[in-house]
């Protein structure tokens, strides 16, 4: 259920990044943080505005891959049932060809079902449909009743050299009407430009080979960022009320072998083992964006603070830090039901003004199983 998890949802590091290609370095010093530019104005531009049939969906991070703005969602509730006769999808996409957001930002195309209602993208395996299927309530063999593998849809990487889309996601088990779930790992599905959408072996050694990290390691998919095809993906994991945040890299054209993979260590080394990897900052509430900033010249990440509603910002020379300390951009609607907003994101691919004007979302709960994304213009100014 969407409303009820999401404190639970900070457990499980649902941080994401959008994702945009730059320079490896951006100036200043590599030991000092640049200093945090002024935000200059901020206006709110009303609600994304999505395919009535939704009810509510989460995470709404987006890339540009192939003149589209590509949008992927996690948990998805709809007033139709679709084709499987359900009111819900565990995960959903939409996209645009319109990158002109001063006036809103409408999402006009959907994946969809025969019926016409959005429908999930990331297939299942033979073993995890099966498992669905014998404890679906419907129709229940086996128990408990209601359990069933879900996938997440997090941050969205295009790689045009290779005529892909990386789409990385994080898999859990869970019984139907309840709160709380268990990591099953996480890996990355590719999507190729007539939409088609695969789930390939990733770790070979596992007894689910399509998850790079698997054993409830929810992995490094709470952000990436491509640097002169280089990628650098995130991993957040939870200290309290806090999100720590490590970073790896690995050659983008082998971003689906984990071999290839590197994390950044705290002597500015980087290494084979994960163990080594080092907190570069602390994120937010269910999500994060990281992106280059051309008019600032330097990375700027943005996100959610947990359990308030306030949008938080930090800049840097380079995608490992030094971070800066934290500051305010705007304050989010209050929630429904003493709700907290989550799930901040900045979608770069908008953006105008060589990166002055950035356009924000969050997700704003206003009912029971009933979200809208609220859109903000964000004018920054050189520090």
């Amino acid at each position: 259920m969407i409303t009820s998890r999401i404190v639970s949802r900070f457990s499980v590091a649902l941080a994401a990044f959008a994702v945009v290609v730059f320079p490896a370095y951006a100036g200043g010093t590599n030991d000092t943080p640049p200093p945090l530019p002024l935000v200059q104005s901020v206006t709110p531009l009303g609600a994304v505005q999505q395919n009535p049939v939704i009810n509510a969906r989460d995470n709404a991070e987006s890339a540009l891959f192939k003149g589209k703005s590509i949008w992927t969602f996690g948990d998805t509730s709809m007033s139709v049932p679709g084709a499987r006769g359900k009111f819900w999808d565990d995960n959903s996409l939409s996209w645009t060809t319109v990158l002109d957001a001063s006036g809103g930002i409408t999402l006009d195309h959907d994946l969809v079902d025969s019926t016409g209602a959005p429908r999930e993208f990331l297939p299942y395996t033979k073993a995890e449909a099966q498992y669905n299927s014998a404890h679906d309530k419907s129709h229940c063999t086996n128990t408990p009743c209601g359990a069933e593998f879900a996938m997440w849809a997090q941050q969205v990487v295009p790689d045009e050299a290779r005529n892909r889309l990386l789409l990385f996601y994080v898999e859990i088990w869970r019984i139907s009407g309840q709160p709380n779930w268990k990591t099953v790992g996480a890996g990355i599905a590719v999507m190729t430009p007539d939409g088609k959408v695969t789930r390939p072996v990733e770790n070979p050694d596992s007894n689910m080979p399509q998850l790079m990290w698997d054993n409830g390691d929810g992995g490094y998919i709470n952000g990436s960022v491509v640097v002169a095809d280089m990628l650098y993906s995130y991993k957040c994991v939870p200290d309290w009320v806090a999100m720590d945040c490590n970073v790896a890299r690995v050659p983008l054209a082998n971003a689906l072998d984990k071999s290839q993979w590197r994390f950044y260590a705290a002597d500015g080394s980087w290494s084979a083992n994960e163990a080594d990897a080092a907190t570069i900052f602390q994120g937010g509430a269910a999500g994060n964006s990281v992106f280059y900033n051309a008019y600032l010249g330097e990375y700027m990440a943005i996100y959610s603070q947990p359990f308030t509603n306030d949008i938080m910002y930090r800049v840097a020379n380079n995608p490992w830090g030094p971070w800066s300390d934290a500051g305010l951009i705007f304050t989010g609607l209050p929630g429904w039901n003493g709700s907290f907003d989550y799930a901040a994101f900045a979608h770069p691919e908008f953006s105008t003004g060589n990166g002055q004007v950035q356009y924000v979302t969050y997700v704003h709960d206003t009912g029971l199983l009933q979200q809208e994304i609220p859109l903000t213009w964000v004018v920054f100014q050189k520090p």
